[in-house]
Parts: C-alpha cells; sequence; structure tokens
C-alpha cells in the first residue's frame, strides 16, 4: 500500500528538503515571484505547497547524504538552481530599467525618485512605469506560470544532486546579459537621439542668439521631444520586449536539458 503524501515527506525529509530549496531559489529572484509586494508568508506557502505537490513525483533513486556538510552542499546546489532560472528571467528586466534610467538622465529626472513596490529598491517615476507595463505583459502571456512549470520540469531532466554547471548555463546566460544590453539601446535609442539633436540644435542657436536664454529653455524642449518619442516608441518597444520575453524563456526552461 503506497504511504500517504504527508508521510512520504516524514519518511524522506532530506529529499523533500532538497525539492524544497529548489523550488524556493527561485523566488528569491525570479521577476513577480521575489517581488516585496508579495508577503514573505504567502512566498513560503506557495513554496511548501509546491514542494508537496511535486515531491511525490520527483524521482527518489538518489542517495541520501549522511553527513551535515554533505547536505548543506546539496542543499545549496539544488538552490542554485532556481536562482540561475529566476536570475537569467531577471536579467531582461534590469535591461529594460537601464534603458530609461539613461534616458531619464538626461531628461533631467533623475532626481524624481520613487519606491519600486517589485524590487523594493530607489528608481525614478519612468523606470518604475515601465517596469510595471513589462510586469503586466509578463503576467498576461502566464511567463511567471511558465516559469514555474519550466522549474518542474528540471526535476525529470536534472535529478536531485544530479545538477553540473556546464558549457550551456554559461552560454545562456552570457545570450541572455547581450540581449539585455540590446534591449536597453532599443528602449533608450529614440529619445537618445531626439536629446542629442535637440542639443546640438539648442548650442547652434546659443551660438548665434547669445542674448536669448537658451538654458532655462533647454530642458524643456528636452523632456518634450524625449515624451515625444518615448510615446512613439511605447508599442514598440514592447512588442520587442514581449518577443524577447517568450525567448527567454524558452531558453530559461531548457537550460538544464
Amino acid at each position: 500500500m503506497p504511504l500517504a503524501p504527508l508521510q512520504l515527506i516524514f519518511d524522506q525529509a532530506p529529499l523533500f528538503m532538497l525539492v524544497l530549496f529548489r523550488i524556493a531559489g527561485i523566488m528569491a529572484l525570479a521577476p513577480f515571484w521575489s517581488a516585496s509586494l508579495i508577503p514573505v508568508r504567502i512566498k513560503l506557502f506557495l513554496v511548501l505547497v509546491l514542494s508537496m505537490a511535486v515531491f511525490p513525483l520527483v524521482p527518489r533513486t538518489v542517495w541520501i547524504p549522511a553527513q551535515w556538510a554533505d547536505l548543506a552542499w546539496a542543499v545549496g546546489t539544488e538552490m542554485l538552481i532556481g536562482i540561475t532560472m529566476g536570475f537569467a528571467l531577471s536579467l531582461l528586466f534590469t535591461g529594460l530599467e537601464v534603458g530609461i534610467e539613461m534616458v531619464s538622465h538626461q531628461m533631467g529626472l533623475s532626481m524624481a525618485q520613487l519606491i519600486d513596490p517589485l524590487s523594493d529598491i530607489t528608481t525614478n517615476v519612468l523606470s518604475q512605469f515601465y517596469t510595471l507595463l513589462a510586469t503586466v505583459i509578463y503576467v498576461l502571456i502566464n511567463g511567471h506560470l511558465v516559469l514555474i512549470q519550466s522549474l518542474v520540469q528540471t526535476f525529470q531532466t536534472v535529478p536531485l544532486m544530479g545538477a553540473r554547471v556546464g558549457d550551456n548555463v554559461v552560454a545562456m546566460l552570457v545570450s541572455v546579459l547581450t540581449g539585455s544590453y540590446m534591449l536597453a539601446i532599443r528602449v533608450a535609442g529614440p529619445a537618445l537621439v531626439a536629446i542629442f539633436l535637440a542639443t546640438i540644435a539648442l548650442g547652434f542657436i546659443s551660438r548665434t542668439m547669445p542674448q536669448l536664454n537658451i538654458l532655462a529653455a533647454g530642458f524643456s524642449i528636452r523632456i518634450f521631444l524625449a515624451f515625444i518619442m518615448m510615446i512613439a516608441s511605447l508599442a514598440a518597444v514592447f512588442l520587442v520586449f514581449e518577443d524577447d520575453l517568450i525567448v527567454v524563456l524558452q531558453k530559461v526552461g531548457s537550460i538544464f536539458s
């Protein structure tokens, strides 16, 4: 007669701990799941429920560490799997934030700072606006669920205590990092070009008509042009972000396969 789920967990507590920490790792850095808006108790509850649901399906033909040092090493390795997957996806959101930060700095809005409710760090208002829109797209395409599904599938492709950091993991992280920088350039490009051209034009005007107060008018013109370019490119930016997000989710899902 098969053991009840709870009895199975109690009898194989070390293995359940490995499953729990692999799932907990993704909650530390993954977008949406790592948001400070979600209370810690809710996160712990989700980790526990997911672990209990997944544990009966996990192959248990592995050696159980007898020493505490070996068990601690195994726990850290399992947690690193979830952290790696969450970190890879968070790089894309970081690229979006970097692009907007560059634009905000050139617009003179870097002093307008707010606490980002998702990451619990100080960001400017434009960066927070774009991050919230990106999170909405992420949730609408079920990215948060796809990420959890990919993590659950790793228990079949990567058995407990069987993780190895190979060239494919490093190559995937480098690829995602490169893509995040490219996204930052695409996001900031139109507004930065407009600001650059406006600065050159204002420089010529100030040389030909020094009696005008170009410095005071320059700030307003730069902000106006940057906002126009950002509004005009908003739809295109998030179409690119959605495409990149789908690609990264596919890469994360196959990172340990």
